[in-house]
């Protein structure tokens, strides 16, 4: 028999009385202890048992310095050793064995949808261990589906979605898995998706604060810099880059310069051709042909009010929009004068909203 002495109180028995904690050993009321100061500091608690294979586990006989063979994991002498591996087992335990195994038929046609689940899982995480996270959404979003209250699963899935820019099928998992309740926040997964969750909400609450100031006159600049904070705070949602750099179009506005925001109409324009980035280069060319009284800009401008029209064509909100800011580009191209749109709303809608 094996010797081991505690490295804490300096007690010296057999060593299967012991236990492997951190790299040290410990009697098992000096692990209890070192155990649960590790808890306290958020480290990694878990010990696990020493083994001696100089004794049999059966009969507990003694080897001295030298191992006993090793059946399944476990040390027996010789004479215990013969005895298990050449065990007659009765007729009584093989027929329940033919049952259990008739059971399992059963079950794994009625469980069919659950293998499905474990199959996925298995394949999403390992996905996810690659890195490669938007290919992982699938098979975890069907494994969270039959095991919604999955730890594991939803942790994952949590993980893959958050590091896709995907917060709503996120939260949808993190919020609908025990009400948000997890089992072990010391959890290494838990503390890194509710470290990804924490980072992707603050961001969306500076896009929230620098939406309200953007609607507020002589504070485009300051909703350009929230923005541009959110955008460096959460870059797995690529969307909010290109939102920072449309507000960067308001702050352009307001400190009037219009070659700016003439170049960044233009470059959105051309990766995101559509609607409502059509209307925003009107804009900006309107700006232009105001303080330049350069004819082509004018041109272009009602150019690309006609292409922001067409493009709002069969969509009813995108042609509200519209119907909005054409009539204030236009009168900017009439008057030649630049004005922002609540000043405009001052002038020339405040009556007609009174008299409906």
């Amino acid at each position: 028999m094996r010797q081991a002495t505690c490295c804490e109180c300096a007690l010296t028995t057999g060593v299967r009385s012991f236990y492997s904690f951190e790299g040290k050993t410990y009697c098992e009321p000096c692990v209890w202890n070192a155990s649960n100061k590790a808890k306290e500091s958020a480290r990694p608690s878990q010990y696990v048992s020493l083994k001696d294979n100089t004794v049999c586990v059966r009969c507990g006989a003694d080897n001295g310095g030298t191992d006993f063979p090793l059946v399944g994991d476990k040390p027996f002498c010789l004479r215990c050793g013969e005895l298990i591996t050449q065990w007659p087992y009765p007729v009584w335990l093989k027929a329940s064995l033919a049952g259990l195994l008739a059971l399992l038929a059963v079950a794994l046609v009625h469980g069919k949808k659950y293998f499905r689940a474990g199959s996925d899982m298995y394949k999403g995480e390992r996905l996810v261990h690659e890195r490669r996270y938007a290919q992982a959404l699938p098979y975890l979003q069907r494994t969270v589906e039959i095991a919604p209250r999955s730890d594991k699963a939803v942790l994952l899935l949590g993980k893959a979605a958050l590091l896709t820019g995907n917060v709503q099928i996120a939260q949808k998992a993190i919020q609908g898995h025990n009400e948000g309740h997890f089992e072990d926040a010391d959890n290494e997964d838990f503390r890194e998706v509710n470290a990804l969750w924490t980072r992707a909400v603050s961001a969306l609450n500076k896009v929230d604060q620098a939406s309200k100031l953007a609607e507020q006159d002589g504070r485009a600049a300051d909703a350009a810099r929230l923005m541009h904070e959110a955008a460096s705070g959460y870059p797995e949602l690529p969307g909010l880059a290109v939102a920072a750099e449309a507000f960067d179009e308001g702050a352009d506005f307001e400190r009037k310069d219009y070659d700016g925001l003439l170049v960044i109409a233009r470059k959105q324009w051309d990766q995101f051709p559509g609607s409502a980035t059509a209307s925003r280069l009107a804009s900006a060319l309107a700006c232009k042909y105001a303080v330049t009284g350069d004819a082509q800009f004018s041109q272009q401008a009602e150019a690309m009010l006609d292409k922001a029209h067409q493009l709002a064509a069969n969509d009813a909100e995108q042609e509200k929009q519209y119907q909005e800011y054409s009539e204030r580009i236009r009168y900017r191209l009439r008057s030649r004068e630049i004005i922002s749109p609540s000043e405009y709303n001052r002038r020339f809608r405040a009556n007609q909203a009174r008299k409906e």
